[in-house]
């Protein structure tokens, strides 16, 4: 995979995307065109600061120079925007595999970043990469263990091999649905834990964090096996594993949108709806409390979370249910 394109990139996204020129030619695209001309200019990422962009990295807003040639497309958006630039593709012919770092579900529609590829695309080749990391912490040099799954045999080698480079360690799984699915629920659960942990001085908090966690692990566990998901997967670094993290470092955007609910409710609702910060986990908590409903899924830890962003449930009130579903276990 000699040439790869990239488009609309963040945080993740930007990393990789420097990662990878290393050793292949990189292009990033941004539908904005101011956006676009003043990463080409300054080389910078907000959202990745004090890290510079090569200036080897082709960035541009045109879309059919970004992909031409290209061997492998990653779609970086978020998980509200995945479809949206999916949609940018449908008019080229012959795309390469595409490659998605979303870790979200559609709320309007449920599905996963691979079935809204399938309805738009067809039956294209698609890989999708998920685990524990932060892109400031991988691009400085610190390891992370992340997860590629694929239903691609062929396609998980060849990632594989395009993604030996330090300081990621890559694993490979067939189980794509379990890999998403495992993003998705961690962010949801990570704005529940870290609001409780928002209430608590440390010594009490190491107490019930666990527990949590293992009430949040049991409920990704029971979502999965109704979408078919692999049991060992959750129980891996794309399951436990990022939930762990997501969950305890304040470097998470969900840990920081659960810690803030308890400062100011209605703002932080109110900028989420707005799209002024992105927090992947809001809509998450929407798409798996109504599929919980659908299948009759017993989901008290997602419930709870849905009520005090969806229904303005007092984030005290909020605490004092989770602590207790942990306390029951």
């Amino acid at each position: 995979m000699k040439k790869i394109a990239v488009l609309e990139p963040g945080a993740w996204g930007t990393a990789l995307g420097i990662l990878l020129s290393k050793k292949s030619e990189v292009s990033f695209w941004y539908e904005n065109l101011v956006l676009s001309e003043k990463l080409s200019r300054l080389r910078k990422n907000e959202k990745l600061p004090g890290i510079k962009i090569p200036k080897k990295i082709f960035i541009s807003p045109n879309l059919e120079k970004v992909i031409k040639n290209s061997d492998l497309i990653i779609n970086a958006s978020s998980s509200f925007d995945f479809r949206k630039t999916l949609i940018k593709l449908k008019r080229f012919e012959n795309l390469p595999p595409l490659f998605g770092i979303a870790k979200g579900i559609e709320k309007e529609t449920l599905k996963l970043p691979s079935q809204i590829v399938e309805e738009i695309l067809g039956k294209i080749p698609y890989a999708h990469l998920s685990g524990p990391g932060f892109a400031r912490e991988i691009i400085r040099g610190k390891p992370a263990k992340e997860v590629i799954a694929s239903g691609s045999r062929p396609l998980l080698k060849r990632l594989k091999e395009l993604f030996q480079i330090k300081p990621l360690e890559i694993l490979t799984t067939t189980d794509l649905i379990g890999v998403q699915l495992a993003g998705a629920v961690k962010n949801a659960l990570a704005i529940g834990i870290s609001l409780v942990e928002a209430n608590f001085q440390n010594p009490e908090i190491k107490k019930i964090r666990p527990e949590l966690i293992n009430l949040g692990l049991e409920e990704m566990i029971k979502i999965g096996r109704i979408v078919g998901a692999k049991k060992e997967t959750f129980l891996g670094p794309a399951g436990s594993g990022d939930l762990i993290l997501t969950s305890t470092s304040p470097l998470s955007r969900n840990f920081q949108f659960g810690q803030n609910l308890l400062l100011n409710a209605n703002q932080m609702r109110k900028d989420i709806q707005e799209r002024k910060i992105t927090v992947e986990g809001f809509d998450n908590v929407f798409a798996l409390h109504k599929l919980g409903k659908i299948h009759k899924l017993n989901l008290p830890m997602i419930n709870e979370i849905y009520k005090v962003i969806y229904k303005k449930t007092s984030p005290n009130r909020t605490i004092k249910n989770l602590i207790k579903l942990a306390e029951v276990g």
